[in-house]
């Protein structure tokens, strides 16, 4: 165990995926209170798609209503967006400002061999990292679904700007093949946020191999062992809860490890599966009983948060006083009087 060492707990939008899509009023307000009712100490709102997403809006007299809602209830905030176009990253961080954001994550949308993407991505982010640097913003390169972990660092490297740096997310290495540990081990010296997310492999209808989101601590990521190496070897202190229960994604790349991994991180879980685990069908399911739906998605959510401070605990951390458990220290300090989020 390494020194002391302070972390803030996050909660992102897509958390609540099924209920920003089909929950009837639930809002980014909405949100903002389900993470004041986690005890959370930040937010990761997305910005990604029409109407920027989760934000309902792209005026900036809304952006900044939205921030000042998350200042109030004393939220450190970071935003997304998907593309590395760079003026489109430049107006994306310019609404992250707005927002009260620090930092906005990205991840590539080009497409072809991995070194062509690699390249393409990296000659976006070098054109784009001045005119972010512009606006405040920290601009974070996600290993979403496309990159090995080294293959983000590589584009990192070659970018070279201190106003770009990475987010590591803890099961995206999963569909290109790769165990999440060495993700984690390529990205850590660039690495400055992360999306907690645990995954599994199941079966499809068709019986093809695929990846789910399952509640924290449900899956085969090791996430405690992966969290502390990046709490002490790249100086993590924000920690992004993205429950991901019953997202499902396709393994894209080097999916024939999957014939010599059984009992590892890619052992497949056999039907059938508990809803509260592996949600194999959730439209099937919205359109039978709704409520059912949006009850196991914040249960699957309050189990993640439960989870992750867990986890914290399990590697040296205690709440810290009047935090409402959001923000977690190891080594001296004032800590929590009472457990009130173990």
């Amino acid at each position: 165990m390494s020194g002391p060492r302070t972390v803030g707990l996050a909660l992102h939008t897509f958390s609540y995926e099924r209920h920003f899509r089909h929950g009837p009023g639930f809002d980014v307000h909405a949100f903002l209170a389900r993470a004041t009712d986690l005890g959370m100490a930040g937010v990761h709102i997305s910005l990604n798609g029409f109407g920027f997403r989760c934000a309902g809006g792209t005026g900036p007299e809304r952006l900044r209503a939205i921030g000042a809602d998350a200042a109030d209830r004393g939220f450190f905030v970071e935003c997304d967006t998907s593309g590395t176009d760079p003026g489109h990253l430049a107006a994306l961080a310019r609404a992250a400002r707005q927002i009260g954001a620090d930092r906005l994550r990205t991840y590539t949308r080009h497409k072809g061999e991995p070194a062509e993407v690699v390249g393409a991505t990296a000659r976006d982010l070098k054109a784009a990292a001045p005119r972010v640097a512009d606006e405040g913003v920290l601009l974070l390169l996600e290993n979403h679904e496309d990159l090995t972990g080294a293959e983000v660092a590589g584009i990192l490297e070659e970018v070279g700007h201190p106003a770009v740096a990475a987010l590591y997310d803890f099961g995206n290495s999963m569909n290109v093949g790769e165990e999440p540990m060495d993700a984690a081990r390529a990205m850590a010296p660039h690495v400055r946020s992360v999306h907690l997310k645990d995954h599994r492999v199941v079966r499809d209808a068709d019986g093809s191999p695929t990846v789910a989101g399952v509640p924290n601590g449900a899956g085969r990521i090791d996430i405690p062992a992966i969290l502390g190496f990046l709490i002490d070897e790249a100086g993590l202190e924000r920690v992004c809860i993205e429950c991901c229960h019953g997202y499902r994604s396709r393994i894209a790349r080097r999916a024939g490890r999957l014939d010599d991994t059984a009992g590892a991180t890619f052992e497949i879980a056999e039907p059938p599966y508990d809803p509260a685990t592996v949600l194999v069908d959730g439209e099937g399911l919205r359109g039978a009983d709704p409520a059912t739906l949006f009850a196991l998605e914040h249960a699957a959510v309050a189990r993640s948060a439960a989870h992750t401070r867990l986890v914290l605990r399990g590697l040296g951390f205690s709440p810290v006083h009047n935090s409402r458990g959001g923000v977690y220290r190891r080594g001296p300090g004032e800590v929590a009087f009472a457990d009130r989020h173990l």
